[in-house]
């Protein structure tokens, strides 16, 4: 249980809330404690912190009791100190969680129907995802003389096709059915990169509107809107590019500057980022199309392991020149001003910044429209 709950609250959360509304208790009992004492946490959308509401001592029976607040219907978790165990919500004032911080089995949710949805639905996430996340890895681990069985190439990314379908498909109809607005929050997040933007975007506008004052969703709703029209608020938009400067694989030292008098893309990615490596194809298509119409691509990853990165270059066939600091968090995300990948900028001879967030048709579309 705990691996599948570090796993399934590991990002950025979403509680995006105000304080001072309902009072709600979590009790229940723990079987092999890890600690003594025992918290319950607010989850954020806007930060990856949390606010800790309240804190108790686990009684020789392993029972506890938590109390917390909050103005709307919002994401918790209990645990120990920097060790979470339990995700709760508080659909009701009095919950009642048992659960083995050590165990395999989720957690025996005696009240809450919001949490029992959402246990529901992590599980059957995981089990998809997970599959997924082997077929990856074996498409990602082709060799040259692998390859060369087409057969098996074809099976494995039909394989692919269908469980991602399926995927989309499951968090689809859970942000759609749901009646609980920070479950469909929750699933919103599960939802990046499985879900074309501007899909999951028109599923956030969606939930939005059913729950018109709930805060997270309102916040997703904004997020999202701005993934599908990324250059509305992008603040280096028009502007100059900063210069970057990096080390190339073999320790070169590459400056954005060095393109000047050319369009240039600088392609923020990473090896690890599952999204970045389904948009790969999409660049190097748009790479092979304009390369010889004044046009050239810097890939800045954003990793910190050099053989992951150097092998994720060689597997993806990236043609273009690469540089990277190594370091995690990297210096790029700041200077560019962005919070996630993939993201790029579009740059222009003079260097000013003409485009962001270029992915799938719409980078091929810009560059169609400004190398004629």
């Amino acid at each position: 249980m705990k691996y599948l709950i570090v796993v399934a609250v590991s990002l950025v959360l979403f509680a995006g809330c105000k304080n001072g509304g309902e009072n709600f208790t979590v009790s229940g009992k723990i079987t092999n404690p890890s600690a003594d004492s025992i918290y319950l946490e607010e989850l954020s959308y806007t930060t990856p912190e949390t606010k800790k509401l309240d804190s108790a001592k686990i009684d020789k029976n392993g029972n506890y009791t938590l109390k917390g607040s909050s103005a709307q219907q919002n994401l918790f978790m209990i645990g120990f100190k920097d060790n979470p165990a339990v995700i709760l919500v508080n659909d009701t004032k009095d919950i009642k969680i048992d659960f083995e911080p050590n165990g395999l089995q989720f957690p025996e949710v005696k009240s809450s129907d919001a949490t029992k949805e959402l246990y529901a639905f992590i599980k059957d996430y995981f089990q998809k995802d997970s599959a997924l996340a082997v077929i990856y890895q074996q498409l990602n681990a082709l060799t040259e003389e692998t390859a060369k069985d087409t057969n098996y190439v074809r099976n494995l990314r039909q394989d692919y096709t269908t469980r991602i379908s399926a995927l989309s498909s499951l968090l689809s109809a859970a942000i759609n059915r749901s009646k609980n607005p920070a479950v469909i929050c929750f699933v919103l997040d599960r939802a990046k990169g499985a879900i074309a933007p501007q899909d999951l975007s028109a599923l956030a506008e969606s939930a939005a509107k059913r729950f018109p004052q709930h805060t997270g969703l309102a916040s997703f709703k904004t997020e999202l809107a701005k993934q599908v029209n990324p250059n509305a608020n992008y603040p280096l938009l028009n502007q100059q590019a900063p210069d970057l400067t990096m080390a190339s694989p073999d320790g070169k030292k590459i400056s954005v500057s060095n393109y000047k008098g050319k369009y240039l893309l600088v392609d923020f990615w990473a090896s690890w980022c599952a999204p970045c490596r389904q948009e790969n194809p999409n660049v190097v298509e748009a790479y092979n199309k304009f390369k010889n119409k004044n046009f050239d691509i810097l890939g800045v990853s954003l990793d910190d392991d050099k053989t992951a990165w150097l092998k994720a270059i060689q597997d993806d066939h990236l043609a273009w020149t690469h540089i990277s600091d190594l370091r995690s968090p990297s210096a790029a995300a700041s200077l560019y001003h962005f919070d996630g990948i993939p993201f790029n900028v579009l740059i222009d001879p003079q260097g000013k910044i003409i485009a962001s967030g270029l992915r799938g048709p719409a980078l091929e579309q810009k560059l169609s429209e400004v190398l004629q």
